[in-house]
């Protein structure tokens, strides 16, 4: 192993002694901009995944305030009830029969799909924010293949530097 690494080295050594100066600095410039893509790359790619938790957190938040305002809506709902119930005892009406008992029911049906358009709604918008978290991890994701695929093309650039025809 030592003679590869010596002649390794000893190889590099003897291209720099009798290469061009500037072609040495142009080489390494190049090489120097591959590094920097693939930087930029996963830097995008933690500020996107930052986005993308930030969103799913927003997600979660929205879901939670849709489950207490649909609980609000059905304690709002029960104190009407009881303000309704006390009216029609009031005006010495039977709510034990008879149309005071329709109209609960319809009362708690609407009552119930006003609840769960709340939850929907909060469920939808969600759904959009956890979609848009997908979006921006693949947004990370190809910013880090897009830095590898600068890196190669300064690489290619700084190797083409090398290629002298004719001789």
């Amino acid at each position: 192993m030592k003679s590869k690494k010596r002649s390794l080295f000893s190889l590099i050594y003897m291209t720099l002694a009798v290469a061009d100066p500037f072609l040495i600095a142009a080489l390494v410039m190049s090489a120097v901009s591959a590094g920097i893509s693939v930087m930029q790359g996963y830097q995008q790619q933690k500020i996107a995944n930052a986005n993308a938790a930030n969103m799913r957190a927003q997600a979660a938040r929205e879901e939670q305030a849709a489950a207490r305002n649909a609980q609000i809506a059905a304690q709002r709902r029960k104190r009407e009830r009881a303000r309704a119930t006390v009216a029609f005892a009031a005006s010495g009406v039977d709510i034990s029969q008879g149309s005071p008992l329709i109209v609960e029911a319809e009362d708690d049906y609407q009552s119930e799909i006003n609840e769960a358009t709340i939850m929907a709604q909060g469920a939808d918008t969600a759904w959009r924010s956890r979609s848009q978290a997908q979006i921006e991890s693949a947004k990370g994701s190809a910013a880090v293949t897009a830095g590898y695929g600068r890196a190669a093309g300064s690489l290619a650039s700084g190797a083409s530097l090398l290629y002298k025809p004719g001789q």
